[in-house]
């Protein structure tokens, strides 16, 4: 999975890698994969519908902002997965 911000975290989680940068614009690719990945969509795992766990995107925007970069740069309430 790709994640673009416009401000980066000085301290990437483990699971995120800088895989591009301009001065406008940083790519990170995230490892879904990685175990502390998994333990942060763990812990947003909510009930969406009666008998349906899963992770609002909207959530995970904000978690993967929140976690990589400046919460500012992206916003997180028009997001297409």
């Amino acid at each position: 999975m790709k994640l673009y911000l416009t401000n980066i975290s000085l301290n990437l989680p483990p699971w995120a890698t800088i895989t591009s940068r301009t001065p406008d614009l940083i790519e990170l690719e995230i490892n879904d994969n990685h175990p502390d990945y998994q333990s942060l969509l763990n812990g947003l795992a909510s009930e969406i519908q009666p008998g349906v766990v899963g992770v609002k995107s909207a959530d995970l925007c904000l978690a993967l902002v929140d976690r990589c970069g400046d919460v500012s740069s992206v916003s997180a309430t028009n997001v297409f997965v």
